[in-house]
């Protein structure tokens, strides 16, 4: 499931994802992704068993972008259905960047 999400985030027209955070950020629209640890974690019987992993996604983009930030939702809905949501900060003052983070679960596969 996350490779079909990254596969998803990378076709997305006008935008570049990348996996964890750029060295230095490109000055227009980017992305990038991550898997930021196991969550929902069963156990019982002397083990353990991770039923779902937790996730990221940051959408950085001047102005608001909107037909980016719909493609980027549609990706997490096809793939982690209800199990995602988003936060958006103020544009950064001096890069002007927009920055949208969405945090997502998925099954584990």
């Amino acid at each position: 499931m996350y490779d079909e999400l990254i596969a998803l985030l990378e076709d997305i027209d006008g935008i570049q994802f990348c996996e964890y955070e750029w060295a230095t950020r490109p000055a227009g629209n980017h992305g990038t992704y991550r898997i930021d640890f196991d969550a929902a974690t069963d156990s019982g019987d002397d083990h353990s068993q991770d039923r779902a992993i937790e996730g990221s996604v940051d959408l950085w983009t001047r102005g608001r972008c909107n037909d980016i930030a719909a493609a980027v939702e549609e990706a997490l809905e096809t793939v982690c259905g209800a199990s995602w949501e988003k936060t958006v900060q103020e544009p950064d003052p001096e890069t002007h960047l927009l920055r949208r983070e969405y945090v997502f679960q998925m099954e584990r596969e």
